[in-house]
Parts: structure tokens; C-alpha cells; sequence
């Protein structure tokens, strides 16, 4: 037979000051994300600063051949394309949807006037020619 709960056994509900100073010490707690973020920048830009130094394969002489040029792991192209991609301010969900639309009408209108072209030139010919 199972046993009856009194409202003596029942666990107290906390009150809303008690919940809110739990929130308010939670806030100064670093986040997770933030604190794994935070270890990832050291070896993060470790790599990153490797990846653009430049390196030597031989001593470098007073004529400059292939190989006593300066040489990256990473070409400075990438390098320059990463950092104008950090500059792109990309179109936020409403202008995306607008610039859509907008591509969709001209499409529907482009496509209209070539078959409209189409079917006078097509008659045009036949009269002529046939």
C-alpha cells in the first residue's frame, strides 16, 4: 500500500525573491560558451599568427631566386579574402526577402517581354517567308 503525503513532505516552492537572487548570482557567473571561448583564443592565434609569418626555406641572397623567396602557409590571398569578408555587412532577413521578391518580379516581367518578342517575331517570319 503505498504511503500518503501529508503536506508536511511536500518540497517548499521557492519565493520570488529567493529565484531572482539565484538569477542575479547566475548573471556574474561566466557563461560557458564564454569561458571555452576564452581557452580556444590562445591556440586559435597561435595557428593564426603562424599562418601568416613568413618563412625562409634557404638564406636569402643578393639574387633572389624561386627558392630564397619569403614563402606562408597560407597565401596572402586568402588572408586579404578573409579579412574583406569581415568588412561584408550581409542583408538581414526583411532585405533579403525584398531583394528576392524584387529578382522574382524582373524575372517574371524579362521572361514576359522575350515571349511577347518571341511571338511577334515568329509571326512576322511566317508572314514573310511562308
Amino acid at each position: 500500500m503505498a504511503k500518503k503525503r501529508r503536506n508536511d513532505d511536500k518540497p517548499k516552492s521557492t519565493s520570488l525573491r529567493e529565484r531572482n537572487k539565484r538569477a542575479a548570482e547566475a548573471k556574474d557567473k561566466p557563461k560557458r560558451i564564454r569561458k571555452a571561448a576564452s581557452t580556444a583564443v590562445k591556440p586559435v592565434g597561435k595557428v593564426r599568427s603562424a599562418l601568416r609569418t613568413e618563412y625562409h626555406v634557404f638564406p636569402q641572397k643578393e639574387n633572389p631566386g624561386f627558392f630564397s623567396k619569403s614563402r606562408r602557409f597560407l597565401p596572402k590571398y586568402f588572408y586579404d579574402s578573409y579579412q574583406e569578408l569581415k568588412k561584408v555587412t550581409w542583408p538581414g532577413r526583411k532585405e533579403t526577402w525584398k531583394l528576392v521578391f524584387a529578382v522574382f518580379v524582373f524575372s517574371l516581367i524579362l521572361g514576359g517581354f522575350i515571349a511577347l518578342l518571341d511571338f511577334g517575331l515568329e509571326k512576322l517570319f511566317r508572314n514573310i517567308i511562308l
